[in-house]
């Protein structure tokens, strides 16, 4: 077979790689067994009775009754070869190759970002593309709305602008943890015997803790404890510390050590020594990559200390049972700070947090289904082609709606990268300064906040796509209906299913904690 004789076509993703090969694959069995059997030629059979039945009724009045049956059969039959060679005869081999992602710019941007390389091979194999040893072809006019969909698809992704993704950065963040039980140990004992203590100071000597200090002595690692005196520099560490030597002049009188052994640091040592304390070795279970990633987004003196600050507290949400955060939400931009503005913003937290968890579960597993059941309705939809062609007798008519269903159907990539954007920046869009993404990121002082943008950003996974098929029930195109059918009842199931898990952790949750 020369070159001219192959379809070299692109997919997205190894997945919608394979499902369309198999799609075309069974597709051209369909035909075969059509063409085999007659079932193909049915439709100009019936297209010659037909004309033949109609002058028959008009009766012999007319002497150029030959005539016109014949040009009416001529007409049509020109439209339905057209139809027929352009959209059902297999002509071109399908070689299919998956778009090469640049994965960390796709990281940085938010949206899927296509590496400027090219293509790279194919799911199975550039030269083979075959499934189980068969190989597929398909019609010229396909090949033509495969490639222009995605074109237009990839163009328009192309065409988000790129961006910081802060929600990629809060994700990664949130998969750290502290591995090391030792460590984490260590930072119990820190909080019972440094930051408990400190803070029972500043309450007892100050009273109300001022609105500008309140954030930073909220957390173990507070610069206020560390740099003011009477506080971490006057609390010890109740046992011996690994890396802190013995120092006569404030051990002397401790148990469990003595020269040569470890010593008792105070938690201002215990806290801020260089490679032993408690903040460098908790920078350590960082990885190195998430710092480099992190320091070419902040570049401020304190920003590592808001990814140190998330590692240590306790995760936010049902989950872990914590309804103790401030709430600090976009409600305040308006002015509205009064009791009953606040009363409806707490009520709407604790509701907010007790259904986020099964929500947030459910909408994970949508987000991971959608592209898939793209996927396997693009297939379905390649599959049923020769059907659809042979039965509408190969109608331009029935062709065009299926042309616009394919690109529907693949245009949704570009919806989805667009409300991924969106999520990703809408942390940039409503916070204007570093020091308010810190605490988004950290999960500081903004409980309220996350609770909002889930739900935004699992709406608009929904919403968007709706829009979208609305739109093309405009232009009077039947197919946006059945293409949200398909998604909704293919997606629906996963989401079901992630909510239900997610219930159920909450559930158990709860119910451990009424125990």
């Amino acid at each position: 077979m020369g070159g001219l004789l192959t379809a070299p076509l692109v997919v997205f993703d190894y997945f919608s790689n394979a499902m369309t090969l198999l799609g075309w694959i069974i597709n051209n069995a369909i035909w075969n067994v059509m063409v085999g059997t007659g079932i193909a030629a049915v439709p100009f059979i019936t297209l010659v009775l037909s004309e033949w039945f109609k002058a028959r009724q008009e009766g012999d009045e007319a002497g150029t009754k030959g005539i016109l049956t014949v040009n009416r059969i001529e007409t049509r039959l020109y439209a339905m070869i057209l139809a027929y060679a352009f959209t059902c005869l297999p002509l071109l081999q399908v070689q299919l190759a998956t778009a090469d992602i640049d994965e960390n710019r796709s990281m940085e941007c938010g949206t899927r970002q296509f590496a400027s390389g090219g293509w790279s091979e194919g799911a199975f194999g550039a030269t083979e593309n075959s499934i189980g040893g068969r190989q597929a072809r398909l019609p010229l006019w396909w090949a033509g709305v495969h490639a222009v969909s995605h074109g237009v698809t990839a163009a328009a992704v192309h065409a988000i602008p790129c961006s910081t993704d802060f929600e990629s950065i809060r994700m990664e963040l949130d998969l750290h943890s502290i591995e090391d039980p030792g460590l984490q140990q260590e930072v119990g004992e820190f909080q019972r015997q440094c930051f408990g203590p400190a803070r029972n100071r500043l309450l007892q000597e100050g009273g109300a803790i001022e609105a500008t200090r309140a954030m930073d002595v909220d957390w173990i690692g507070s610069n206020y404890f560390q740099t003011t005196p009477g506080y971490y520099d006057s609390f010890y560490a109740g046992r011996p510390i690994a890396g802190f030597p013995y120092d006569a002049s404030r051990d002397v009188s401790r148990p469990n050590t003595g020269p040569g052994m470890p010593g008792y640091p105070s938690c201002q040592e215990w806290w801020s020594a260089e490679s032993v304390g408690l903040r460098a070795r908790l920078h350590g279970e960082v990885s190195t990559g998430f710092w480099d990633d992190f320091r070419s987004v902040f570049t401020g003196s304190d920003a590592e200390d808001y990814v140190i600050r998330r590692l240590v507290s306790p995760r936010s949400g049902a989950a872990s049972g914590n309804l103790d955060q401030a709430v600090v939400g976009f409600r305040g931009l308006d002015g509205g700070n009064n009791f009953w503005d606040a009363t409806v913003t707490a009520g709407s937290a604790i509701g907010g947090t007790l259904s986020i968890l099964p929500f947030q579960a459910g909408m994970d597993m949508l987000k991971q289904a959608l592209p898939m059941v793209q996927g396997i309705l693009v297939m379905a939809i390649i599959i049923c082609l020769p059907f659809v062609m042979v039965i509408s007798s190969y109608s331009f008519k029935v062709a065009g709606m299926a042309t616009f269903g394919l690109f529907a159907m693949w245009f949704l990539t570009f919806w989805w990268e667009l409300a991924r954007w969106i999520n990703a920046n809408l942390v940039d869009l409503l916070y204007r300064s570093d020091a308010a993404k810190l605490s988004w990121l950290s999960a500081a002082n903004n409980l309220y906040d996350r609770m909002v943008l889930q739900f935004v950003e699992g709406m608009m996974f929904l919403v968007l796509p709706t829009i979208w098929v609305a739109v093309l029930g405009w232009a009077g195109l039947k197919s946006g209906a059945a293409v949200a059918k398909g998604i909704g009842d293919g997606g629906n199931p996963s989401r079901q299913s992630g909510e239900k898990g997610g219930g159920q952790i909450q559930s158990s949750g709860s119910g451990g904690r009424l125990k």
